[in-house]
């Protein structure tokens, strides 16, 4: 059953008007694919919720059930991280996010003000390219730890995910979410850049698809899932986490889009193996995983190989990030 837009905004706007009651709560606001207009895959949606409170909030995230389909992803904001809005316009999460949010809560116009003040002049050539190397930053840090990194898989991911967001944000939105590859897939045609898709999806091991056996590589994931959930180790997972994610890699899957599924579910699952650690009885879902990874060539004996097409990326994204700032005066 698909749920209106419309319907979704209500739902959250009741809760924050609820929380305000009775919390200290100054402004709320949605971010995500409900405020893009794009809630529904797989007939499971979250609603990206950010609540910004009057002092230091006690928790930074948390995730409220609404019902079988739909849940609250909310973030936990002090107003003090609003007190330069000018600067959040060019960082390079907060300012796409400060740019086009639904308005919930906001009765002494705080949010308003602080909104104000990071959209103007957003799409200025010389703050496009100031996110874009913020990405790009971010990729070359992460990069440049990969050797030292205790979790190389999830090192390695970010970096990823952050190399191709410095090109994507030229656009002037990054990609994030189930429907991350499709976002980035629209971007890559609209910058004419079809290598950005291919290298993001190469580095995921995209060409081993033929020998991944992803039913069995999904039934995996949820048994990992539930044994990290049963763990107790992040509040945050809960059983409509499993369910938003799982129906949505099954939907990708039968629509044939196969490699949009890749990116979360190597996130998503390295964090399950992560906080199951090594108990004995985890050795099952150990050993899962390390089979989903050679599968996909990603495996300790590919990581040489894969930390420098990285870096070569990385420098050709950097390279494009340059011209393009040279043609539009940035």
């Amino acid at each position: 059953m698909s749920i209106a837009r419309e319907q979704l905004i209500d739902l959250a706007r009741r809760e924050t008007e609820q929380r305000a009651a009775s919390d200290e709560i100054l402004s709320g606001y949605l971010i995500g694919s409900v405020a893009r207009g794009d809630p529904s895959l797989g007939d499971a949606m979250d609603i990206d919720l950010v609540l910004v409170h009057r002092h230091e909030p006690t928790t930074a995230r948390e995730i409220v059930r609404l019902s079988h389909q739909v849940h609250l992803d909310i973030l936990h904001h002090s107003r003090v991280f609003y007190d330069r809005p000018r600067r959040l316009r060019i960082d390079p999460w907060m300012g796409p996010a400060l740019c086009e949010p639904v308005f919930l809560y906001d009765p002494e116009h705080f949010f308003e003000w602080a909104q104000a003040g990071a959209r103007g002049q957003f799409f200025r050539p010389d703050h496009v390219y100031a996110r874009a190397q913020a990405f790009l930053s971010r990729s070359r840090q992460a990069s440049s730890l990969l050797p030292l990194s205790d979790r190389w898989l999830r090192t390695f991911l970010r970096a990823l995910l952050d190399a191709a967001n410095a090109v994507a944000s030229l656009d002037g939105f990054p990609v994030a979410g189930r429907r991350l590859s499709l976002h980035l897939a629209d971007i890559a045609t609209r910058l004419d850049c079809p290598w950005l898709l291919a290298q993001f999806h190469q580095l995921l091991g995209v060409e081993h698809l033929h020998r991944f056996d992803l039913p069995q590589h999904l039934n995996a994931w949820a048994r990992a899932c539930d044994a990290a959930m049963a763990s107790g180790g992040d509040p945050t997972l809960l059983p409509c986490r499993r369910d938003y994610y799982l129906k949505a890699f099954q939907a990708l899957a039968d629509a044939g889009r196969g490699p949009a599924i890749l990116w979360n579910l190597l996130w998503t699952w390295e964090e399950f193996i992560y906080l199951l650690g090594h108990k004995p009885d985890a050795r099952p879902h150990r050993d899962a995983w390390r089979q989903a990874l050679m599968e996909l060539g990603l495996g300790p004996d590919q990581r040489a190989e894969r930390a420098q097409s990285l870096e070569c990326i990385i420098q050709k994204h950097g390279a494009y990030i340059e011209a393009w700032g040279e043609r539009h005066g940035a």
